[in-house]
């Protein structure tokens, strides 16, 4: 199998006037597709580069301590949401990295439900989104906007329906 090398890059910084480290791992060509401005402001690390394929780390750094966040937004990150502990949410090369190392186990499955959440997620906003730019023509009705949200609602309960009940306790 052909390595597919990743590096991490460097992007401009408007406010410290300088070139700092990203936290994640891209490949060129999702970095191009990443970054409008690809070839201004942003160049790769040679230094950083691995094969995606035998990489044993994640794909995304913690977040640094030192980042200067707003104190809401710190507090929301410790805290995290749902009561779960704070973790480094896997991008999808890493789901698949995960997948082609446990594709037969519990491990597995849990990636794909990953994924299949995900796949939900954008097609839940898809709809939103569809709704939201019907219902900005002037001449939009209730009646419009009773349609995408039913689409909307529907659509939810039927992912609901399939993962079943669930159950935790809000802190």
């Amino acid at each position: 199998m052909e390595p597919v090398w990743e590096y991490k890059w460097a992007v401009w910084d408007e406010v410290k006037a300088r070139f700092v480290p990203t936290p994640i791992w891209l490949t060129d060509e999702e970095a191009r597709s990443d970054w409008y401005a690809y070839d201004m402001c942003v160049y790769r690390l040679e230094h950083t580069r691995r094969d995606r394929m035998h990489s044993v780390g994640p794909a995304v750094d913690p977040p640094a301590a030192d980042l200067p966040w707003h104190r809401d937004r710190k507090v929301r990150a410790e805290r995290c949401r749902y009561g779960l502990p704070p973790f480094v949410t896997p991008l999808d090369d890493e789901l698949r990295r995960i997948w082609n190392r446990h594709s037969g186990d519990e491990i597995g499955r849990l990636a794909l439900e990953v994924q299949t959440g995900r796949y939900a997620i954008s097609e839940l906003e898809a709809i939103a989104a569809e709704g939201h730019w019907h219902l900005q023509k002037d001449h939009a009705t209730l009646e419009e906007a009773r349609k995408y949200l039913g689409r909307l609602r529907r659509r939810l309960m039927q992912e609901l329906q399939r993962i079943g009940p669930i159950k935790w306790e809000r802190r």
